[in-house]
């Protein structure tokens, strides 16, 4: 697979379905002052309705904003926007919890939109932007086929985004928030070819990418908000900590009710090592929606990362295994829970978690490493049978730390 196609998912999962500020205007649902003036040459009442139910969704108002996309359903019956709105609510609502619980009503608002997709392909007039709904459609489907494991097709599918996106830009150069795209693809393709073996060097487009999203959020209409938490997720990788946390805490402060954006600071706080600030922000996750259960994981990632409370981490994920996560999330839990094991020197314990993680996830390489090391070390140490999987360690600290386990 060449490197274009590896990053078409990356790069394209999760853009350009953010809202962004604009010019006064009329009144929204959203309280925002959009105008709906678009470079596309779309209606402004069509523009509109896509910038008041996507801001809707980043203020977690899903109800309001599935409305909004319903009533664009019926007033522009030729277009895609009402079921790709709709399909980004549900898909917004699936990853707060990383579970697929409104995978029925995704899954028939996707088909309806490319029905209409297809049908809207004869009005040479609106190309731009059919073009563009499209690509978001192709988009969210290829990170919804990549959470069903299905890697090939969701590779295929980010692939044609990123071509209809070079359409978009060809035919409105004004339209700005393709730059997010482009500029998430010439960034990460650097930090692929650069991390995994086998790629092709494709040459250093970082500083390249991050001026074309820098350029969607400063310039763009609807991608302000996303090449924001682009950008500080490029900015970790390079590790840029300070630009990192600036971009996540900016685009926060604009949307404070978000589960998605504030779990998302938690974890930019959580890879700069700032463990107490992603320990708040998890917990305004839960205030913000006390039945999330993805945030229990990344909660024990916090403890397990800061080494400060064993007992805490293994309580967090105990929590999340109690709702039901799917196997792929089950497995790195496992996997997390065999790591307190081993770092008790609870040798048989954590043999027994890294087993039941490649039981679901065969292909894990990390468990796969961590369960031939740790049976190498019990050997060495000639430790006795113990009686499986148990609860490790103390609240106290009797849990012994190792420096060689933090993945």
């Amino acid at each position: 697979m060449s490197i274009s196609r590896r990053s078409a998912l990356g790069l394209f999962g999760g853009a350009l379905v953010l809202p962004s500020w604009a010019l006064a205007g009329p009144r929204t649902v959203s309280g925002k002052p959009f105008t709906g003036e678009n470079p596309l040459g779309v209606p402004r009442s069509e523009f509109l309705a896509a910038q008041d139910g996507m801001d809707l969704i980043y203020q977690r108002r899903y109800k309001e904003s599935l409305q909004v996309f319903e009533v664009a359903g019926v007033d522009f019956p030729d277009s895609p926007l009402g079921n790709v709105g709709r399909a980004i609510v549900w898909q917004a609502i699936m990853y707060e919890n990383y579970d697929f619980e409104q995978e029925r009503a995704y899954r028939n608002e996707y088909a309806d939109g490319m029905e209409r997709v297809k049908r809207g392909r004869r009005d040479t007039g609106r190309k731009a932007w059919n073009d563009f709904l499209e690509a978001v459609l192709l988009g969210l489907d290829a990170m919804y086929d990549f959470r069903h494991g299905d890697h090939l097709r969701a590779f295929n599918k980010a692939w044609d985004a990123m071509e209809l996106i070079k359409s978009v830009q060809r035919a409105a150069p004004d339209f700005h928030d393709v730059k997010l795209a482009l500029g998430m693809y010439d960034y990460w393709r650097t930090a692929l070819s650069e991390s995994v073996d086998g790629l092709p060097n494709m040459g250093d487009h970082r500083a390249e990418g991050l001026a074309q999203m820098i350029e969607a959020r400063d310039q763009g209409v609807l991608a302000q908000a996303p090449a924001s938490l682009v950008l500080a997720y490029s900015y970790l990788e390079k590790k840029d900590y300070k630009q990192a946390i600036l971009e996540a805490e900016g685009v926060r402060n604009l949307y404070p009710s978000s589960v998605l954006i504030e779990t998302t600071l938690g974890r930019v706080y959580l890879k700069a090592k700032r463990f107490d600030d992603a320990l708040a922000s998890f917990d305004r996750v839960r205030g913000l929606d006390p039945r999330n259960k993805r945030v229990l994981f990344h909660v024990g990632e916090a403890y397990y990362s800061a080494k400060t409370d064993h007992q805490a981490a293994w309580d967090a994920y105990e929590a999340y295994l109690a709702t039901g996560p799917i196997d792929e999330y089950r497995a790195h839990t496992y996997y997390r829970l065999g790591m307190l094991e081993r770092r008790a020197r609870h040798y048989d314990p954590a043999i027994a978690w890294f087993e039941k993680c490649l039981e679901l996830l065969p292909k894990f390489k990390k468990a796969k490493k961590r369960l031939e090391e740790t049976t190498e070390e019990k050997a060495r140490a000639g430790a006795p049978a113990d009686d499986g999987p148990r609860k490790g360690g103390s609240r106290g600290g009797a849990m012994r730390q190792r420096a060689a386990d933090d993945d």
